[in-house]
C-alpha cells in the first residue's frame, strides 16, 4: 500500500479550513440567492415569481427610507469619528505626561460589547431618569424625549457609535503616526511651518494609506450595524432607526417574508461589494503612492 507522503497530508490539512469557510460563505450566500427568486413565507410552500421580489423592491418607499437613513447615519458616524478621532490623535502626539492613561481610558468603550453598549445608553437616554437629561439640567439644557422622537432618536445612535468608535480611530491614527520619522517634523520646523500646518499637510498625508484602511473598516461597520441599535430602539421610533440590517431582520425573523428578506440580503450584499472594491482601490493606491 502506497504511503501518503507528509506534503499531501500537509495539502489535506490545509484544505480542511479552506472547505469549512466556503461552506459557511458560498452554501448561505447561493441560499439567499435563490430563495430570492421565490414567493416564501414560513409555513408556506416556495413559489417560483422571478424578479417579482425585486421590483418590489425597488417599488418600496420604506426601502428607500431605510437605506436613505442608512446611509446618512454611516456619513454623520464616520465624519464624526473621522473628525475627532484625528484630532485626539494629534493631542496624544503632543502630550507626554498622562498618555498611557488616556489611552487606557480610550479603550473602554472598544472593549464593550455593541449590544450591551446598546442597553446602556437606552438607560441613559431615557426620558425620565436618563443620566444624559439630568446632566443637561444641571447646566440649564431642558431634557430631551431621546428614544421617543424621531429625529432624536437618529442622532442617539449616532452619538453612540461615535463614542463607541472614535478611540478607535485615535490610536490607529496614533500608533501610524508614532511610525513616522522625527526628521520630517524636525524640517517642518525648521523652514517655519506651525504644528497644525505640520500635522495637517507633512503627516497625515504620510497615513493616508492607513487612514483609507480605517475608513474601510468604519464604513462596513456602520452600514451593517444591527445589535446596538436594535438593544436601543428596536428600530424604532417607528422606522426613524430601522436601517438596511434592521428592515432585513424584521421582513425574515418578525414578518417571516423569508423570499423578500432574501431579496433585500441580496441587495445589501451588492451594496457592500460595491462598497469595499471602491474603498479597497482607493486605499491600494494610497498604499503604492506612499
Amino acid at each position: 500500500m502506497k504511503k501518503i507522503s507528509f506534503r499531501s497530508k500537509t495539502l489535506f490539512l490545509a484544505l480542511i479550513p479552506m472547505i469549512y469557510l466556503y461552506g459557511l460563505v458560498i452554501y448561505p450566500f447561493a441560499s439567499v440567492i435563490y430563495y430570492s427568486f421565490f414567493s416564501y413565507d414560513i409555513g408556506g410552500t416556495p413559489v417560483f415569481n422571478g424578479v417579482g421580489n425585486y421590483i418590489q423592491l425597488f417599488t418600496d418607499p420604506q426601502f428607500y427610507r431605510t437605506l436613505g437613513l442608512t446611509l446618512s447615519y454611516s456619513i454623520l458616524a464616520v465624519g464624526a469619528e473621522f473628525l475627532f478621532g484625528i484630532g485626539l490623535a494629534y493631542l496624544l502626539v503632543h502630550i507626554s505626561r498622562g498618555r498611557s492613561v488616556a489611552t487606557s481610558i480610550l479603550i473602554l468603550p472598544l472593549v464593550m460589547t455593541p449590544a450591551v453598549a446598546g442597553i446602556i445608553w437606552r438607560i441613559m437616554f431615557d426620558a425620565g431618569f436618563g443620566h444624559v437629561n439630568f446632566y443637561l439640567s444641571l447646566i440649564g439644557i431642558p431634557g430631551q424625549k431621546w428614544l421617543i422622537r424621531p429625529t432624536e432618536a437618529f442622532i442617539s445612535t449616532v452619538i453612540v457609535d461615535v463614542w463607541q468608535w472614535t478611540p478607535f480611530v485615535t490610536l490607529v491614527t496614533f500608533a501610524g503616526l508614532t511610525t513616522l520619522p522625527v526628521e520630517l517634523v524636525e524640517s517642518a520646523y525648521i523652514d517655519g511651518a506651525s504644528e497644525f500646518r505640520t500635522f495637517k499637510d507633512i503627516l497625515l498625508p504620510r497615513i493616508r494609506a492607513l487612514l483609507y484602511i480605517i475608513l474601510f473598516l468604519r464604513v462596513i461597520d456602520t452600514l451593517k450595524i444591527f445589535d446596538t441599535v436594535y438593544t436601543m430602539t428596536g428600530g424604532g421610533p417607528g422606522t426613524a432607526t430601522t436601517y438596511m440590517s434592521i428592515f432585513n431582520y424584521l421582513n425574515l425573523m418578525t414578518f417571516y417574508h423569508i423570499g423578500y428578506g432574501c431579496t433585500i440580503a441580496a441587495f445589501f450584499i451588492v451594496l457592500m461589494n460595491v462598497v469595499v472594491t471602491v474603498l479597497s482601490k482607493k486605499a491600494g493606491a494610497a498604499l503604492f503612492a506612499a
